[in-house]
């Protein structure tokens, strides 16, 4: 159903994406309680909620709630959840399409030993979670603490209705599913992998050259 309701919605814009074109790194900050926004029109909100779990202790349960707002109209809940899951450290890239009003958005999550990123797409107001991807290099090979991965380091292109992802140096890419199973599809060489995403159905597909 919700597949469905996606390919409803995003008809009307598919002739606008018959085009080749590339998103550019636009801004990247650290993400703070409240207000974040990527352009004049295009906000996210977080909030910090909480729940009592045993009145006698004061024990309460924290959960963070993020919100998309377009040109300050109500917000959208994009996703809730434990604030633990938000990593110790918090911050928001954004890259721009050189051609027309559409992002695409990491959301990158600092956990002990590497990075998870929360990817979105955003056009004209709409915005769809993409995936979420633990994106770092390789423990083995560099023998890191905490196995970074730069988002400098990502490509990212439209192709008509495919947008892909390359990534510009070796690394090891996972994906995480909403049960926070992982899938883990192995380290690549730089160049070697490209994960495609479909703006029509919101597909996700493994590309290796």
């Amino acid at each position: 159903m919700k597949r469905c309701f996606f390919i409803l919605v995003f008809i009307p814009f598919i002739s606008y994406c018959q085009t080749n074109t590339e998103f550019k790194l636009q801004n990247s900050f650290p993400v703070g309680w409240g207000k974040n926004c990527i352009s004049k029109i295009d906000c996210f909100y977080l909030s910090l909620d909480s729940a009592l779990v045993f009145d006698d202790d004061d024990i309460y349960d924290y959960y963070y709630t993020l919100y998309y707002s377009y040109g300050n109209e109500n917000m959208q809940q994009i996703v809730t959840g434990d604030w633990s899951d938000l990593g110790y450290s918090l911050t928001l890239h954004s890259f721009k399409s050189e051609k027309g009003n559409s992002y695409i958005v990491f959301w990158k999550k600092e956990f002990e030993f590497s990075p998870v990123f929360d990817v979105y797409y955003i056009i004209n107001g709409m915005v769809l979670k993409i995936g979420e991807w633990g994106v770092a290099i390789s423990r083995i090979v560099h023998n890191c603490e905490f196995c970074d991965y730069s988002v400098e380091d990502i490509r990212i292109t439209q192709k008509n209705n495919e947008i892909e992802f390359s990534f510009l140096k070796e690394m090891q890419f996972t994906v995480i599913n909403e049960e926070y199973d992982y899938d883990d599809w192995g380290t690549f060489k730089a160049g070697e992998l490209t994960v495609s995403f479909s703006i029509i159905d919101g597909t996700v597909n493994r590309v290796e050259r």
